[in-house]
């Protein structure tokens, strides 16, 4: 195929996975041509299916642009590069698989610029800012976000970092990779392969005279322990966790091996939070007659969050080691907002569906 047709069809490509909000771009190798799916507020969405003859020099074009060896089919590889649509500047992160009929490959879409301003634009309530604001004007503590996998958790964090940025704190993010470039925050891109882990940066982070470290996840027990221990030696830790809710978040810890009086010392809240997709304005049910949501009937995600502030309560809770269970019904008992209540009301004001209620929580059992 012609090197301006592969061209052609990748910028067309690109250019309409981001008018469609996709954060990822799925090439898969059939037996029949190469399948394009496009990953749209979470939800895996087919495109189109393109003939075969497209495939090999798609990926091959790809790999060049990712500084990836065009050579190497039988291995997966990890790259990436920069473009500019829509008068946005993107990073493209590019990983390949092989697979039985050929190499798979996805291309996840990431914005520079960090889409929100502050915590209310965030979707937090007014009673959830004050929680996060009275935590992260302390000197020292740690603020886990706690969700799974695409659940919004490193967006809330650096816009809580935004929120806290002046020239009087001196803060440093470890990430992997790095997603948003923030003027003012130093940020260190993890390199495994050269040595550079979350704990080993963490170790490092913490002899440039931090005031705030931001751990883009807490991984293993070594870099729970550091965390724990920066926190409770005058830095203010943040960083993320991937479990189903705040309750959860502290047990984990405690599997992990931290003991319980450290970590009731070092905690000062958990953000736990879930992306949901909301009903789109639109009234068509046929399939495609929308322009937003092409018949999908959902168009853009809204976040829920519980905000679990660490209180002198949860203390003997924690030293007990009770499970995840019993730290949910002591809180409902106190009258917690968890992420069920707030999924409900949702429901309740026609903002999603019962659809969408129902997936979130079949996730969470699962």
């Amino acid at each position: 195929m012609p090197v301006n047709d592969v061209s052609s069809y990748l910028s067309y490509l690109l250019e309409e996975a981001v008018k469609r909000r996709a954060s990822d771009i799925h090439l898969e190798p059939m037996p029949e041509g190469i399948q394009v799916r496009l990953r749209i507020d979470g939800i895996m969405t087919f495109l189109e299916q393109k003939e075969e003859a497209l495939g090999p020099p798609l990926i091959s074009r790809l790999k060049l642009m990712s500084h990836l060896d065009i050579g190497e089919r039988r291995i997966p590889q990890d790259g990436g590069f920069s473009c500019r649509l829509y008068d946005s500047d993107m990073d493209i992160r590019v990983s390949t698989l092989p697979t039985i009929y050929g190499e798979k490959m996805v291309l996840r879409l990431l914005t520079r610029k960090l889409p929100f301003d502050d915590l209310p634009s965030l979707g937090l309530d007014d009673s959830q800012c004050r929680t996060i604001r009275k935590i992260i004007c302390s000197s020292q503590g740690l603020l886990l976000a706690t969700g799974p996998t695409g659940s919004g958790k490193t967006t809330t964090l650096y816009t809580i970092l935004k929120e806290i940025h002046n020239q009087e704190r001196n803060i440093i993010a470890l990430e992997d990779p790095v997603e948003y470039q923030v003027p003012g925050i130093n940020q260190v891109q993890v390199n495994v392969k050269a040595g550079l882990t979350f704990s080993s940066g963490l170790r490092a982070s913490l002899r440039q005279d931090p005031d705030v470290i931001f751990v883009g996840e807490i991984r293993d027990k070594e870099t729970a322990e550091i965390a724990v221990r920066a926190a409770l030696t005058g830095h203010l830790v943040l960083s993320t966790l991937h479990t189903n809710d705040a309750a959860s978040a502290i047990t984990r810890l405690l599997d992990m091996g931290i003991e319980p009086y450290l970590l009731a010392s070092a905690m000062r809240g958990i953000i736990a939070q879930r992306l949901i997709r909301q009903v789109c304005s639109c009234s068509m049910t046929e399939v495609g007659s929308c322009s937003l949501c092409h018949g999908t009937r959902y168009f853009g995600r809204q976040a829920i969050y519980e905000v679990l502030p660490i209180q002198d309560e949860l203390y003997p809770l924690m030293m007990k080691r009770v499970s995840a269970a019993e730290i949910r019904d002591f809180l409902r008992v106190r009258g917690f907002c968890n992420l069920n209540m707030k999924l409900r009301e949702m429901v309740r004001q026609g903002l999603t569906t019962i659809n969408e209620y129902q997936r979130v929580l079949l996730a969470d059992v699962e």
